[in-house]
């Protein structure tokens, strides 16, 4: 007969389930530290690319008024 793997259940032999251990306050405090930490670099690296788009923007608009001026072609 094949052995099947299927999956495991932590159980008594009366019937009950064992519960997993709770973690610990360290482990709370620093799950709590990394998520902010990720969130800060998120939010730094969001921040980045919008002012990089702004600037991206206003300098091809600028280069833009400078071909069209060396090309002399200023009319409306």
């Amino acid at each position: 007969m094949a052995k099947q793997t299927g999956p495991v259940l932590d159980m008594t032999p009366d019937g009950r389930f064992i519960e997993p251990p709770k973690p610990s306050i360290a482990q709370i405090l620093l799950r709590l530290a990394f998520f902010g930490i990720a969130l800060c670099v998120g939010a730094a690296l969001v921040w980045t690319a919008f002012i990089m788009v702004s600037i991206l923007l206003i300098l091809g608009f600028a280069g833009y008024l400078f071909a069209r001026s060396q090309r002399g072609t200023w009319r409306f």
